[in-house]
C-alpha cells in the first residue's frame, strides 16, 4: 500500500511501505537512539506511561502511521 507525504515546498510525494517505514526508522533513531522496532516494542508494551514526559517520543508518536502496512 502507498503512503503519502508533505514535503517542505508543498508537493505531496506517495512512499512505498519500505520508505515509509525508513522514515519511521530515522526519526526514531533520531529523536530517541532507538531503532523503530525497539520503539514500537516499547509502545505497545506500555512503556512510555507519560510520552508527554520525555523529549522526542511525541514526535515519533505522531509517525506511527507510516510504521504500520495496511
Amino acid at each position: 500500500m502507498e503512503r503519502t507525504v508533505a514535503k517542505e515546498d508543498g508537493h505531496i510525494r506517495e512512499l512505498s511501505d519500505e520508505q515509509s517505514w525508513g522514515l519511521f526508522d530515522r526519526a526514531s533513531r533520531h529523536y530517541l537512539h532507538l531503532s523503530g522496532e525497539e520503539f514500537l516494542k516499547r509502545w505497545e508494551s506500555g512503556y512510555y506511561e507519560d510520552p508527554d514526559a520525555e523529549p522526542g517520543v511525541m514526535s515519533v508518536v505522531m509517525l506511527l502511521p507510516f510504521a504500520h502496512s495496511e
